[in-house]
């Protein structure tokens, strides 16, 4: 199982709706090609891992550092894992902005996250990351 951890600064003038166009894109993109993995946007930052065959994840990046809502994309980490980290999400997101993005209620039915803390022992500094995100944005 390949895997790729980017992150990149949203634009100024990203709302909520551009937000869930991105899920529902990613969503049924997704699904075709066999990717899961998780967004999450922080104070004016996009962090995400992907996770799939190889060629389909790469495809997949390539086309997001394409996306207009989005700049500065860097490449944090890559590499091969033995198993799926987000095997149930076609693409989850978690948004960690308190200030410009309190609630958004359809991204708040995500339950697997507490499962994903406590299955995933992993020290993989990328999956260190993303329990950081979570955890911020479920201790407010």
């Amino acid at each position: 199982m390949y895997y790729l951890i980017y992150s990149s600064i949203a634009s100024p003038e990203i709302q909520e709706s551009d937000l869930r166009d991105i899920i529902v894109a990613s969503e049924k993109n997704n699904t075709e090609d066999g990717i899961t993995g998780m967004l999450i946007y922080y104070d004016g930052t996009f962090f995400q891992m992907l996770e799939g065959e190889k060629d389909k994840v790469i495809d997949s990046y390539e086309k997001i550092q394409d996306d207009t809502r989005h700049s500065a994309v860097i490449k944090l980490f890559e590499g091969e894992t033995s198993k799926r980290h987000f095997p149930d999400w076609k693409m989850a997101l978690k948004v960690v902005d308190p200030k410009d993005f309190e609630k958004i209620e359809a991204y708040e039915t995500i339950e697997e996250g507490n499962k994903f803390l406590a299955e995933v022992n992993d020290d993989h500094l990328g999956l260190q990351m993303l329990r950081f995100f979570y955890e911020q944005k479920h201790a407010a």
